[in-house]
């Protein structure tokens, strides 16, 4: 079963801009094996033709007396972009959250970007007090 999420995980995500990711066979089923081990991890499938076309999947956790939902993924096959399937995937999601008692959801895209604007569009927004950091140590 996780060689086929892996596979299909691959296969949607080494797509053309934003991202330009080319993922392994080896580098997709270690990233699912990590998420599906996570004992609060909550992912969302669709399929067209029993073929998987979207996803979006990401862990639920505990901050300071709320709960919260941090989206680690989602993806639509490209040829499906543009055509709601992603509205619908996050819709899908926020109800499944609402139902496990989530007040927020928190996710990281890049700036000004074609992501950015769709979440945008989901009624996402900035949070203004934070900011993302990263320091390389290789």
């Amino acid at each position: 079963m996780i060689c086929l999420l892996a596979l299909s995980y691959m296969l949607l995500l080494s797509v053309p801009p934003p991202w330009n990711e080319e993922w392994s066979m080896e580098d997709a089923f270690e990233r699912l094996s990590d998420f599906l081990a996570c004992p609060k991890s909550i992912a969302i499938k669709v399929l067209q033709n029993e073929n998987m076309c979207g996803f979006v999947f990401g862990k639920i956790l505990q901050w300071n007396g709320s709960t919260s939902y941090d989206l680690e993924e989602i993806c639509v096959s490209s040829d499906l972009q543009k055509k709601g399937v992603g509205k619908k995937l996050m819709g899908r999601l926020e109800e499944v959250l609402v139902e496990k008692g989530v007040s927020k959801i928190h996710l990281i895209t890049q700036r000004d970007s074609v992501p950015s604007s769709f979440y945008s569009s989901l009624g996402f927004s900035a949070i203004q007090n934070l900011v993302i950091m990263g320091k390389n140590i290789d």
